[in-house]
């Protein structure tokens, strides 16, 4: 059939509806294209001035000023554009390799550097963190972020981002964005065949607000215990097949990570929350000790107090001046005030003592005070149990750099072990020097019974105890070691049965000699 003339209306429909079908439905990427043509002129157009300036100036503007001949003014302006010309050419080649010839990135690095890198950390909030830049910069991307299941609010917050400016999302197990991803462990793009799923409106919003192009489920054992984002990639080049071949994968390896990371992180809580328990069950043995150093300095006000009183009664104080009782209710006061002060410093040790340590914070300490300190807790009960103590500590010992509040539980628990190692009478010695290269050594010896040396090796395994059944939980030692190694210290021991036993605790010593104030 013959449409001539007709059929030429038809010609100007074919462009518009090419045009539609690009802006519509992304057709030849034509963004892509538009950003790159335009990235490309702008670095040309910025090569073309840079030579041009240079030849203005050295030909016309210098010649002007300065009477050279013109050969030496083309010489100078070859000059300046050879030394130019290294370092814009280097700029121009990481620009147009990121730009426009961006290279993809090879999934071997990905995976190597994942794995070296990543999958060996247990600290939750460094894994977190190491995963989002490994990420960002190996897949070379806008931003990335990671959200992880919160079990008690059951919401999933974020954990680890770049490129979202500090913002703070959570979303709630309701949301469709994370219903989706949980019950069908499938992830959500809005490049490749991904962007052919027709999303609801709001996980399109949860994405704009994760500014994240793909999302991966971090999937265990059917649980969704986290989401990976990943933001768009520099080269504006989309998320494809094979990109989700290398990323899938991934995902299920750092659902592992973080699960492993979670459970240790878990393991250190519940062995804080031991070391609390036992801290307080000592606590609870040093009653007699703490009543005896509180109960003194009352005792001492109160007789004062009766004192006079019964001095009014019996008129004693009849035809006194007012000067005279002045004096007496004086000295009365200071001296129920310094009992008063002797009681309260005994209460706050104590109550500092038996608080759990949430941020352990390393500082310079001095040796003599703690071991003042602890001495000043436990020294009564040591009293009464016919044990002495005698203390050598080097006068110029520097300050070492620990957590004061967790040297304080090492001092203490290696002090009660030592006494409960004693058949009275007997000895403690506590001793502290420096060592080498740049370390300061504590002893602390008893003239105890000694440890087997069949026993020695397991004295820091968890409930492994020499004690009578009922008497000892066997985590002392193990809590001191975490405490020591924590701090950035090492513990040793020697021992001999029958004659005592010797532990020996190594701390870098501070570089500055002031030891800061304690309130």
């Amino acid at each position: 059939m013959n449409l001539y003339p007709y059929g030429n209306f038809t010609i100007p429909l074919f462009p518009v509806l090419l045009s539609y079908a690009i802006f519509r439905y992304q057709f030849l990427d034509i963004e892509v294209i538009i950003k790159r043509t335009l990235v490309f002129a702008g670095l040309v157009g910025s090569v073309v001035a840079v030579v041009s300036l240079v030849a203005f100036v050295s030909q016309d503007v210098l010649s002007r000023f300065v009477e050279i001949p013109k050969w030496l003014s083309n010489v100078f302006a070859a000059m300046v554009i050879a030394g130019l010309y290294g370092p814009l050419r280097n700029r121009l080649v990481n620009v147009t390799e990121r730009y426009l010839f961006q290279k993809k990135y090879d999934y071997k690095e990905l995976l190597k550097r994942f794995t070296d890198e990543v999958m060996v950390m247990v600290d939750l909030r460094q894994l977190v963190q190491m995963t989002v830049n490994t990420l960002s910069e190996t897949v070379k991307l806008d931003g990335a972020s990671l959200l992880l299941l919160d079990k008690d609010k059951r919401t999933y917050d974020l954990a680890a981002s770049r490129g979202l400016n500090g913002r703070q999302v959570a979303f709630g197990e309701q949301e469709q964005f994370i219903r989706f991803l949980r019950e069908t462990h499938e992830p959500i793009g809005l490049d490749g065949p991904l962007a052919k799923v027709r999303f609801p409106g709001s996980v399109h919003l949860c994405l704009k607000q994760l500014n994240a192009r793909l999302c991966l489920p971090l999937n265990l054992h059917d649980d969704l215990i986290g989401v990976l984002c990943l933001g768009k990639k520099k080269s504006d080049e989309e998320f494809t097949k094979d990109d989700l071949d290398i990323l899938l994968p991934l995902a299920r390896t750092l659902a592992i990570a973080v699960s492993n990371a979670e459970l240790f992180e878990e393991l250190a809580k519940t062995q804080a929350e031991a070391a609390q328990k036992e801290k307080l069950a000592v606590i609870g043995t040093l009653s007699a000790g703490i009543n005896h150093e509180i109960c003194n300095p009352l005792g001492i006000v109160k007789a004062q107090c009766e004192a006079f009183l019964l001095d009014v009664e019996d008129g004693i104080l009849v035809g006194k001046t007012s000067g005279d009782l002045l004096d007496r209710t004086t000295a009365i006061m200071r001296g129920a005030l310094k009992q008063i002060d002797r009681a309260t410093a005994i209460t706050q040790k104590l109550s500092n003592f038996a608080k759990p340590i949430k941020e352990p914070t390393a500082q310079p300490v001095s040796v003599a005070q703690e071991v003042d300190e602890v001495l000043m807790l436990v020294g009564h009960d040591l009293t009464l149990e016919k044990i002495a103590v005698e203390k050598a500590i080097a006068p110029d010992l520097p300050p070492i750099v620990v957590d004061r509040r967790q040297l304080q539980e090492v001092l203490f628990n290696l002090i009660r072990n030592a006494a409960q190692a004693i058949a009275p009478p007997g000895t403690i010695w506590v001793r502290a020097h420096t060592g080498g290269e740049g370390q300061v050594r504590i002893e602390i010896a008893d003239t105890g019974s000694g440890i087997p040396p069949d026993k020695l090796g397991k004295i820091y395994d968890p409930f492994f105890t020499t004690k009578e059944p009922g008497k000892g939980t066997g985590l002392g030692l193990f809590i001191v070691r975490q405490i020591v190694e924590r701090n950035k210290g090492r513990i040793s021991v020697e021992s001999v049965v029958g004659k005592g036993t010797t532990f020996f605790l190594d701390f870098a010593a501070a570089r500055e000699t002031s030891v800061p104030a304690r309130g």
